[in-house]
């Protein structure tokens, strides 16, 4: 056990330094850096070459890829994530508001999402094949394959335009109060909520369905237990386990929503600060937001691997063997 765990923080470690890796170069191709993006056309009609030059050299641009790269991640790994390149402000600093705004709404969707999933991937489940089942099979699947930011101008139209309830772009700050943030936070926390409850039901549903069809299932049934003990002492523990296999996805295609969704309606989040970041061609900026994002579907998926372990049997006695 001690040895699988060591293993899979190595792993975690590879692939933290893979992902950083993969974003330094794909910000490194892009046309022009900071300083094209910082200087605007006047300035570019009244400064010479050696002047941009001397600016790229001020700012550190002018050292090889690898060197700011080496700079930076050796950097990261111990918390700290350097300085903006043009005004010089801490990034930590930069991303704090931004990144517990993200955390508020990434809370609500999936105190929400999970437990809504949970509930109809067990009801249809158990009654695959009812016009229950079939009815709340086609809408899942219909929410699933809508895009985020369809869904989210969808809700812009019906709940900002037509019925005027919820304003069309979110008006607060990133350093807003957490009740401030929850009053604005519905239509975007919805729209990645449609599509979530509909992929985790969908993956409930099956591994309910597998597990009642399961051999374990069958002898607790032939042993005489109740069919309400049978289902949630040992069918509902063993359905989750998909869910569990799936969290790292999960957790990234809620990133991934999150940045969808925050730049459709304005919210002032990570995933905002992320797009102005590219935009901007802070570099370093993307790489912190990218680092913890990485680490924390990271670290999730190391959790669902400990929760797998304590709910399959047969997990555990693999794990023993």
């Amino acid at each position: 056990m001690l040895m699988a765990l060591v293993r899979r923080l190595t792993l975690s470690f590879l692939i933290l330094f893979m992902v950083a890796v993969f974003v330094f170069v794909a910000t490194e191709v892009l046309p022009g850096d900071a300083i094209d993006v910082y200087l605007s056309a006047d300035d570019l009609a009244v400064m010479s070459d050696a002047d941009i030059e001397e600016m790229r050299q001020r700012f550190g641009l002018d050292r090889p890829a690898w060197v700011r790269f080496w700079e930076w991640f050796s950097g990261a790994i111990f918390g700290d994530l350097g300085k903006t390149l043009i005004d010089g402000n801490d990034i930590v600093d930069l991303i704090w508001h931004p990144l517990l705004n993200s955390v508020i709404l990434g809370a609500i969707i999936t105190a929400f999402t999970l437990p809504t999933a949970f509930i109809i991937g067990s009801i249809t489940g158990y009654k695959r094949g009812s016009r229950t089942d079939g009815a709340v099979s086609t809408l899942t699947l219909v929410g699933y394959s809508i895009p985020d930011f369809v869904i989210g101008n969808v809700l812009i139209i019906l709940f900002a335009v037509w019925l005027a309830f919820f304003p069309a772009v979110i008006l607060v700050f990133s350093n807003a109060s957490t009740s401030e943030l929850l009053a604005v936070s519905l239509l975007p926390a919805l729209t990645v909520i449609i599509g979530h409850v509909a992929h985790q039901s969908r993956l409930l549903r099956a591994g309910f369905i597998e597990t009642m069809n399961s051999e374990f299932v069958e002898r607790a049934r032939l042993s005489g237990l109740p069919e309400k003990w049978v289902v949630f002492r040992h069918a509902l523990p063993a359905s989750i386990i998909p869910m569990l296999n799936s969290l790292a996805l999960y957790i990234s295609g809620l990133l991934a929503g999150l940045v969808v969704v925050e730049r459709v309606f304005g919210y002032p989040g990570l995933g905002r600060e992320l797009i102005e970041a590219v935009a901007r061609r802070e570099v370093n900026v993307v790489q912190g937001i990218t680092f913890w994002s990485a680490s924390f579907i990271i670290f999730m998926n190391l959790l669902a691997d400990f929760a797998i372990i304590a709910l399959d049997p047969r997990v555990r006695s693999a794990k023993s063997a």
